[in-house]
């Protein structure tokens, strides 16, 4: 068994959907790669101390036959999670795509990041670190756990802009968060699944 390259799916698993089961992740491991690994291998190598401590590092625990986000590792949190994704199907990327996501702090660039962005710098010129901005409103939508209105009036009011001036913003985010790949969609974005 690849050890490296199954601790690399399981930290880009759990950072794209927030909660996943131990053997999700061999499944999807499986389809993708031409050595096919056991479910009892993998819990015998969750069993390491070594192995836990080298998740963590990547913010990711293991709870009961589950991989879990740090950000979600709270119970209500992840109760909360559990209930919103029930039910929908998983968003499975390619190989390379899913591996990009070991990165916790990564997404897919979208229009619709790119047009706040645009908005933001009209608004603000050098005085906002307008990446930084957008990055942490697609994280905060991500891993909300559907709470999308606390995320954007937070946002919004953030911005100490004029209510005219901010309320132009509101078509925008909206645009924006329903093509950001959430956790309690399972990664897929609310565009896709509304074609579903």
């Amino acid at each position: 068994m690849n050890e490296e390259l199954v601790m690399k799916y399981i930290v880009a698993c759990t950072n794209l959907y927030g909660i996943v089961p131990v053997e999700k992740v061999v499944e999807i491991y499986n389809n993708q790669n031409k050595e096919e690994i056991s479910l009892d291998e993998v819990e015998r190598f969750l069993q390491s101390e070594q192995v836990k401590e080298k998740l963590e590092e990547s913010f990711v625990y293991i709870q009961s036959n589950e991989f879990v986000a740090e950000a979600t590792s709270e119970e209500d949190e992840k109760d909360n999670l559990k209930r919103n994704a029930a039910g929908k199907p998983y968003y499975i990327p390619g190989k390379e795509e899913l591996l990009r996501f070991i990165d916790e702090e990564y997404f897919q660039e979208t229009r619709e990041q790119v047009k706040v962005k645009n908005m933001l710098r009209e608004d603000f010129g050098d005085q906002l670190n307008v990446e930084e901005e957008v990055s942490e409103l697609v994280y905060n939508l991500q891993v909300s756990g559907g709470d999308f209105m606390m995320e954007l009036s937070l946002f919004v009011s953030g911005l100490e802009l004029p209510i005219k001036e901010s309320e132009r913003y509101i078509p925008a985010i909206v645009e924006l968060a329903d093509t950001t790949r959430l956790w309690e969609n399972r990664g897929h974005t609310m565009k896709e699944l509304q074609q579903h």
